[in-house]
């Protein structure tokens, strides 16, 4: 039998074993063998020698068929064991054209992260990823190589198969004295038998309906280019005939397989109880179940595709489910001609000698058959990544990337030193960090790019990205980037003298030695004439004197000083607006301040006057005189004042005369008033003895006879 080749399908429910012989789909022998328990759980191997009990059973049957012993065979990992992750990778960069290998090194960390996502450290091995998009500076688009901008971003979707999965096979088969011969993806052994190569081409989603899952692939130009699952298959639609027509699991499942076979179907519930229904009636009340599950395939069909699938083509057991094709067309808005099953007897070259190998749920055996015949599947090498020995599974070709992203390199991009941001003068202004030095990678000892392949014995040499500096600013380095000298050099009174710029970061003078920090805010100038003083006259400066005003301290300069800058008089107002230059001549002159109370309060005020007519004559009240005292004694503005001088000052009132006030301007004489009546009018309205007196009323005060 070296033309033999044995082929395993290891399902949830079944193990399927298939013998084929003269290099093609020469079906020799075959056999189906169910589980006993739940050892296995969608697709995954949960209880090795259960499991391994199993295929024991199914290479035991074949070998009593071909009469032949079975050492070697070829398998298949389910695709719902792949795992699938989303990710969004952003670089800032100076302005420049976009590179092929800027977005290679971007890509690459994308599926570096992706793997992380999933927890790299359970061990992960990419089958694959697609890109969902780009973007260049926060906008959308296609193709970004050779575009210009300073932020890349990039999405993909990776696919990662866990090892524990292969280790799993691996354990199953050794159990058994078995030797893989080849092993590939479930979706990719079907997608070998089902859809022609020529097919491939075109954007088609593969849906293997099973018992527990639904397995999707999707293919286009002439790859896989993403993997789904969605855990619901033909165990639900038995499930529910089950409960709605009381009947077990077995006979359940035998109504489903009917549905599309016959026309009347007779079933015996749990109570002994036959029935006759129409086949229309069952689809009927099942047509909900399936809907449901044909929405949930076409959702996770359009997720992985992000559109509609030009057609879909359905495998495995579940795909024979009555109604699944025409609700598929329905959620997926497309001709249900564009939906079909594939079914062993459409391949061409396939001749089965043992009439086993029929239904839906063959497809995929046959290829893993197939690719056990053409030598094909994923192939296991090792290759050294700076040292260590990294084991690979290469399903379509390896290359540098896969080795670095199994070795579990994050990137080989540097990350740029973070900027400072600064408000120099009131402007804002950034500083860049420094960009760093990108990863270097040697493939046997060469320069290699990651799209480079790799085979069995491959040397790599990586060497990680050093990422940028964080931009880092002194004083000293701000003083020249503003093109001010570090010193002037001038003279003050006749001496020699240096002076530096002015530097304030958050309001404190600064040294030319001290860092700069983030978001600082800084006033930065050439010196000037007020800076000269405070230079040489800081500690008189300082010398204030105090004087209590009221019970207020206030502080005063004790010295006066008069400035020639280059023999011109300068005001001592408008210091500040004149900045220095080297071998300014500067001459200073000082003296004690004498103050008087007048310098200090200035002339306070007197209160306000009033003036109102009084029968046609003007009346002039004073407000009263502001009253100053100097330590406890009266005094007046010309007085000196010195350090330590308590001054109270009382501002002058404003005059308040009420009507009777008038009267000691009038000369009334009581006898004259025997007889008579007084009338008191302001402006014409009768008054009172204490109306208030306003600036400009007029009064009447008029006797009259009774």
């Amino acid at each position: 039998m070296n033309s033999a080749h044995f082929a395993l399908d290891i399902g949830t429910r079944t193990v399927v074993g298939l013998v084929t012989e003269d290099g093609n789909l020469n079906i020799k022998a075959a056999c189906v063998h169910e589980h006993n328990e739940r050892s296995m759980q969608d697709g995954q191997i949960h209880d090795i020698e259960k499991v391994a009990k199993v295929v024991d059973e199914v290479k035991k049957d074949l070998e009593k068929q071909t009469g032949c012993k079975v050492s070697k065979v070829a398998v298949a990992v389910a695709g719902r064991a792949l795992k699938t992750s989303k990710v969004k990778v952003s670089v800032e960069m100076p302005y420049r054209e976009i590179s092929r290998e800027d977005i290679s090194e971007l890509e690459f960390e994308a599926v570096a992260r992706a793997g992380n996502q999933l927890g790299n450290d359970k061990g992960f091995n990419c089958v694959g990823y697609s890109v969902v998009h780009y973007e260049l500076d926060g906008e959308g688009i296609s193709n970004i190589v050779g575009q210009k901008g300073s932020s890349v971003t990039v999405e993909v979707l990776a696919t990662f198969l866990p090892e524990a999965v292969i280790n799993s096979m691996f354990a199953v088969l050794d159990r058994c004295g078995l030797e893989a011969s080849s092993m590939t993806l479930e979706p990719i052994a079907a997608l070998n038998v089902a859809i022609p190569g020529d097919m491939r081409k075109l954007n088609i989603a593969l849906v293997d309906i099973g018992a527990g899952t639904s397995d999707i692939a999707i293919t286009d130009k002439g790859t896989v280019i993403g993997y789904g699952m969605v855990p619901e298959a033909g165990d639900e639609i038995t499930d529910f005939i089950c409960d709605h027509y009381l009947v077990d699991f077995k006979k359940g499942e035998n109504i489903k397989r009917s549905l599309t076979s016959k026309e009347r179907i007779e079933l015996e519930d749990i109570f002994g109880v036959t029935t006759e229904i129409p086949v229309s009636q069952v689809i009927a009340d099942i047509e909900h179940e399936v809907d449901k599950l044909a929405m949930h395939i076409a959702e996770e069909i359009l997720k992985i595709n992000e559109k509609v699938p030009r057609a879909v083509a359905l495998v495995g057991g579940g795909s024979q489910i009555a109604g699944l094709k025409e609700h598929l067309s329905k959620h997926l808005d497309i001709p249900v001609q564009r939906i079909g099953s594939r079914l062993p007897k459409q391949i061409e070259d396939l001749s089965d000698n043992t009439g086993i190998v029929t239904g839906a749920d063959m497809i995929t055996p046959l290829g893993i058959a197939r690719m056990a015949i053409l030598e094909e599947g994923i192939e296991f090498i090792d290759l050294n990544v700076n040292g260590l020995e990294i084991h690979l599974m290469d399903i379509n070709g390896l290359s540098v990337m896969d080795a670095l992203v199994a070795a579990k390199v994050k990137r080989l991009y540097p990350r740029p030193g973070m900027a400072l941001s600064l408000t120099i003068n009131s402007k804002f202004r950034t500083i860049e960090g420094e960009m760093g030095e990108h990863a270097t990678i040697l493939l046997n000892g060469k320069k290699a790019s990651l799209g480079e392949p790799v085979h069995k014995g491959s040397v790599i040499d990586f060497t990680a990205p050093v990422d940028g500096k964080d931009a880092h600013l002194k004083v000293k380095d701000l003083i020249r980037m503003q093109e001010l000298k570090t010193v002037y050099r001038i003279n003050v009174n006749h001496m020699e003298k240096e002076i530096e710029p002015f530097v304030n970061i958050n309001g404190k003078r600064v040294s030319f030695e001290d860092t700069i920090p983030d978001r600082a805010d800084i006033k930065i100038r050439a010196p000037n004439l007020e800076d000269v003083l405070d230079m040489e006259f800081r500690q008189d400066e300082l010398e204030k004197m105090s004087v209590r005003i009221n019970n207020t301290v206030r502080y005063f300069d004790r010295i006066n000083y008069s400035f020639k800058l280059n023999g011109d008089p300068v005001d001592r107002k408008e210091l500040s607006q004149h900045p220095l230059s080297d071998n300014d001549i500067i001459l200073i002159e000082k003296s004690e301040f004498d103050y008087r109370i007048e310098n200090i309060l200035g002339k306070p005020e007197e209160g306000k006057k009033i003036s109102v007519l009084l029968n046609g004559n003007e009346i002039v009240f004073d407000g009263s005189m502001p009253q100053i005292t100097l330590n406890g004694k009266r005094a007046s503005l010309s007085d000196r004042i010195d350090d330590g001088d308590n001054i109270k000052l009382k501002m002058g009132e404003d005059a308040e005369p009420i009507l009777s006030d008038l009267f000691e301007f009038m000369d009334i004489k009581k006898e004259e008033l025997v007889g008579k009546r007084m009338r008191l009018l302001v402006n014409n309205v009768p008054a009172r003895f204490t109306t208030p007196l306003r600036d400009g009323n007029n009064v009447t005060i008029e006797f009259a006879e009774v």
